[in-house]
Formats: structure tokens, C-alpha cells, sequence
């Protein structure tokens, strides 16, 4: 499967024009607790940059940085072939360049500025794993997606401890159903957590 996404900050940071925004429930939880439903992408809410990923699969990520500085990019979970890495201000990711035949694995890959890195992994590690540029404070202005790997799958095994719950439920963080803690409807998502406005003009 490959994924293109587009990286920019000015203000706010984008990925595919969306800012990452935590959702009232969280995404590990949502997974856990939609059943069947939980293979759609929508319910964990738009501002969580959210990409389910099939068990198994072959996961390729073409990141296109629209912004003139260097990210230095981390998944969670994984370990990824680095398979193109462009040179400072070469603009975005064209299917004509070579890829490498013995590429470098890395959890972490800088992105020159106006340039692009084109990655690959395996989704055989069920789970909810963050792609985010490392420097933080881009983290905290929404530089950030989810990768919902094989959800199905994780129902079947993981358990979150008591603890946890008891955690969530003393910050009354909802601990089921879709981004917004809807648990009737998931595909109402009224009160999920959104990105503010934009400022107006001038």
C-alpha cells in the first residue's frame, strides 16, 4: 500500500492540510472497543491523521516536505527501509527516481528541507504507532499521524492493564468508541477535538 503525504508548517503544522489534534478517546482504545468498525479510518477522527494498515502488508510512505526546513521523521513501532532520500530543495517525489536497491533501515530519517524520503516497512506489528517529525515543538504544533496497524488483530491480543483505565477515568478521559467517545455511533463524530480556526486575514 503507499500513502503520499505532504508536510508544511508555517503557524500550525500540516500533514495532507490536516493538523494533528488528540482525540477525546484514545486512538489505542478506540481500536480497541469498535469492533469490526474499527478498520475505518473516520472514527478516530480527522484531526488525528489517521491510516489504518492491513496486517502484513508492504507499507510505502512517500513524504514530500513542502517546507524549506529539515525534519528529522520517527515511527513508532518499526524499523523502515529508507528506500530515496532526496538532496535539499529537490522538490517533491517524482515516480521516475531510482530507489535503492540495498536501502539503510532506520526509526528515524532526516527530510531536507523541499525535499522528500520515501520509506517502506512490513505491518506485522499490531498496534497505534505515531509518524512524527522528533523535533518537538513541531509535535506540538500538529506535525503528526496515526498508523492504526491491523486493529482486528489487536483486539484479539492486547489487553490494556486496569491501571491504565483507572488513569483515564481520573482525568475523565473516555476509555471507549470513536474519536469524539461516541460508543452507539461511531460514525457520529460530533465533539471530536478539531484543530482551531484559522486567524482571519490581517
Amino acid at each position: 500500500m503507499l500513502y503520499i503525504l505532504h508536510c508544511l508548517i508555517i503557524f500550525s503544522a500540516f500533514i495532507n492540510d490536516e493538523t494533528y489534534v488528540g482525540p477525546k478517546v484514545p486512538t489505542l482504545y478506540s481500536a480497541l472497543t469498535t469492533g469490526a468498525n474499527a478498520t475505518d479510518a473516520a472514527i478516530y477522527g480527522v484531526n488525528t491523521n489517521p491510516f489504518v494498515l492491513e496486517y502484513n502488508e508492504i507499507i510505502e510512505i512517500v513524504l514530500n516536505n513542502l517546507d524549506s526546513g529539515k525534519h528529522p521523521w520517527h515511527l513508532h513501532g518499526h524499523d523502515f527501509q529508507v528506500v530515496a532520500r532526496s538532496a535539499d530543495s529537490a522538490g517533491v517525489y517524482e515516480n521516475n527516481v531510482s530507489l535503492s536497491s540495498m536501502p539503510m533501515r532506520r526509526d528515524t530519517v532526516l527530510v531536507e528541507g523541499a525535499g522528500y524520503v520515501v520509506i517502506r516497512f512490513r505491518s506485522d506489528n499490531p498496534g497505534v504507532w505515531l509518524f512524527h517529525c522528533h523535533i518537538e515543538w513541531h509535535v506540538d504544533s500538529g506535525l503528526v499521524a496515526t498508523m492504526v496497524e491491523a486493529p482486528l488483530k489487536m483486539q484479539e491480543f492486547i489487553t490494556v492493564p486496569q491501571d491504565q483505565y483507572d488513569l483515564c477515568t481520573a482525568q475523565n478521559i473516555p476509555i471507549a468508541g470513536n474519536a469524539a467517545g461516541n460508543t452507539k455511533d461511531y460514525n457520529n463524530l460530533a465533539g471530536n477535538n478539531v484543530s482551531p480556526a484559522p486567524l482571519p486575514a490581517g
